[in-house]
């Protein structure tokens, strides 16, 4: 069996890259198995394309009973793999991580409309939503319960020091308005680009 690692933050670019594996395999007629380790060939002999979108739910044992199985593993996580995990993978293993450009990081760490509509030049905007409403949830975190985040330690002080720049109040406000933009957004009643416009005017900048 063939074994591909796609992870990253780029989650725009992370799918696309699943979404070509499932094209290449549905016109190979491959059988496609969602979230579960078959450790036994197909019964119609066909090619399957495994997809398991969990890597946790992936186990050394797991790896060593379905390497000579007929077919493509491929293992997708939004978000880094930890090396712990990489490292028990074979070495025939194909790893593809997705980051992001250092652009979009800047505008996260430096927000402003400028730095968005450069991003917007070349993201869908909805993705760039997507980013800044996490961060905005990381914000809150690292403010309030930063013991429960999953993230390196250097990731956290960064986050810490982006922090002081708000209230625990105009975090909580600023989360809210992003949801009400959200819906607004998805309910035809407002143009996304012109409500984070007004957004970081009013309360980012």
């Amino acid at each position: 069996m063939n074994i591909i690692v796609l992870h990253g933050d780029y989650t725009t670019k992370l799918y696309e890259r699943l979404s070509k594996f499932i094209d290449v395999a549905k016109k190979r007629d491959w059988e496609i198995v969602n979230d579960e380790i078959n450790q036994t060939p197909s019964l119609f002999n066909k090619e399957a394309l495994t997809i398991v979108r969990k890597y946790n739910l992936i186990t050394k044992r797991d790896i060593r009973n379905i390497v000579k199985i007929p077919g493509t593993l491929v293992i997708y996580h939004e978000g880094h793999i930890p090396q712990l995990f990489l490292k028990d993978l074979p070495k025939e293993t194909k790893i593809e991580e997705f980051k992001l450009p250092k652009l979009i990081w800047n505008f996260l760490d430096n927000i402003s409309v400028k730095l968005l509509h450069e991003v917007i030049k070349t993201e869908p905007v909805e993705f760039v939503f997507s980013l800044l409403s996490k961060r905005f949830r990381d914000l809150y975190w690292v403010k309030n319960e930063s013991r429960i985040m999953n993230y390196a330690p250097w990731q956290i002080s960064k986050l810490k020091k982006q922090s002081e720049k708000y209230t625990t109040r105009e975090v909580v406000q600023i989360i809210n308005k992003l949801a009400e933009i959200d819906i607004k957004v998805k309910t035809s009643k407002a143009d996304l680009i012109s409500e984070l416009d007004l957004l970081l005017i009013k309360s980012l900048e």
